[in-house]
């Protein structure tokens, strides 16, 4: 082992000419300064959706405000502490109007009605006035040990579904996602539960009765979000509502679509859906 490059020969010196030495200790250092900047990358792709905290302020608030949240959090910069940028700029509150094709004023009473409830914050900062996300509800970035039951959603699929939906539609998406299991990617009862085959899996009807909401704006919304692939059916319970992983997923290692289906069809039966 050399500790010193005064220890090398003049030959082995002439040999390594051009070549640059590290040590151990500086060889570990950018090991994990790779291993961070490589999960830095990956934090930058999702926004994370702390679902107790949804669950303790949906109430009162109707599907535009809470499909207005979702589609601003595709525009979460990472480690910003909630600050929304689009193209390198930060979004004011005129632009989140021409985000979603409305005039401010249409947005401000959703505006309003979030501030109110600290679920985002306008900032006066000279003559603009920007829109920042509460990091209650959503993050991008690190958790920082928080110990809380997170859906991670991906930024870029979110942009291209928001694209076809509208903010009543997403806020439906988004209420889904309180239910959705962590393995199977499926509607349920307990979507805590760790062994597959005790789901008690919902049907629409169910989804209907968890939300308060009509029949006929619940089965056309999920046509569109089928046709939008953030959800999809299985054979083995096509009547279950399976929220795709391209968008949403509740693991470390994202599951692929072919392992969803899987452990469906290896865990789940008709009898699981809810009496």
């Amino acid at each position: 082992m050399v500790n010193n490059v005064s220890e090398l020969s003049k030959d082995t010196r002439k040999e390594l000419e051009g070549w640059t030495l590290i040590s151990p200790d500086q060889q570990k250092a950018r090991s994990e300064y790779n291993k961070k900047s490589r999960k830095q990358h990956k934090e930058k792709e999702f926004v994370f959706m702390k679902k107790d905290f949804l669950s303790q302020t949906k109430e009162g608030l109707n599907l535009g405000e809470v499909g207005l949240l979702l589609f601003l959090a595709r525009y979460m910069e990472h480690g910003k502490d909630g600050k929304l940028v689009n193209k390198t700029q930060r979004i004011t509150v005129s632009e989140v109007g021409k985000l979603i094709g409305k005039k401010p004023t249409a947005v401000r009473k959703a505006l309003d009605e979030l501030e109110k409830r600290s679920l985002l914050f306008r900032v006066k900062e000279g003559r603009s006035v920007y829109v920042e996300l509460s990091q209650d509800i959503f993050t991008c970035g690190s958790l920082n040990g928080e110990k809380v039951e997170t859906v991670k959603v991906f930024k870029v699929k979110l942009a291209e579904v928001a694209k076809k939906l509208s903010l009543n539609e997403l806020g439906l998406f988004m209420l889904m996602l309180e239910n959705m299991h962590w393995k199977t990617h499926i509607l349920c009862d307990n979507p805590e539960e760790l062994t597959v085959n005790k789901l008690i899996l919902w049907k629409r009807k169910d989804l209907c009765e968890a939300t308060g909401l009509g029949r006929n704006f619940v089965n056309s919304t999920l046509k569109k979000l089928r046709e939008v692939r953030a959800i999809a059916e299985v054979k083995t319970v096509n009547e279950g509502i399976v929220l795709h992983p391209n968008i949403v997923s509740r693991q470390r290692v994202t599951p692929t679509w072919d392992e969803i289906v899987d452990a469906i069809d290896n865990g789940l039966t008709k009898e699981n859906f809810k009496k």
